[in-house]
């Protein structure tokens, strides 16, 4: 895979043999969102990075990015994708709902597996976001995740911005009610 803009456009990502890689198409279009919200410098979290290959797309556009990846092997993979580019990660090995810090992130890109339990995970981000931040989630439209539900079960104080469908691909994009 090869990433898809900014000043490393074109570096080819290797991915791990049991990853499912965000597809180009997907991973332009959430920038391609993003755009008119955030300007370079802003923080952009991946609780899910896999080969990094999102975090990479952010540093690309100028995003400050922490990577959480909780496979030590797969962790290595995103060092050698982050050396291709002559750049070090940010990178915490561990469980993303473990992951604890004072910092407040801008965007916060989730992509777990997909059969995983979004609600946890939406908590977590939700304490990890900037009052003035977006959280992007990537799923399936086969695992028919309701986040509207989710959201008005925990009393959460998130909204729908955006939903955008790409095939079986789904993304969500949820910022604070009053942003």
């Amino acid at each position: 895979m090869y990433l898809t803009g900014g000043q490393y456009k074109g570096s080819k990502i290797e991915i791990p043999k049991n990853a499912r890689p965000t597809l180009s198409k997907v991973r332009e279009s959430v920038f391609n969102i993003l755009m008119p919200y955030y300007k370079n410098g802003n923080s952009f979290l991946d609780m899910f990075a896999g080969s990094g290959i999102m975090g990479l797309e952010a540093l690309s556009r100028g995003y400050n990015v922490t990577e959480i990846e909780i496979n030590p092997r797969t962790a290595k993979l995103i060092k050698k994708n982050y050396s291709k580019i002559k750049q070090e990660p940010n990178l915490i090995i561990t469980n993303a709902l473990n992951f604890k810090t004072n910092q407040k992130f801008n965007v916060i890109y989730i992509d777990p597996p997909w059969q995983e339990n979004y609600e946890p995970i939406i908590q977590k981000a939700t304490e990890l976001i900037d009052n003035k931040g977006i959280i992007v989630i990537e799923y399936d439209n086969i695992h028919k995740t309701n986040f509207t539900d989710i959201l008005t079960k925990n009393n959460s104080m998130l909204n729908i911005l955006k939903s955008k469908k790409y095939g079986r691909v789904c993304l969500e994009l949820l910022s604070f009610v009053n942003c």
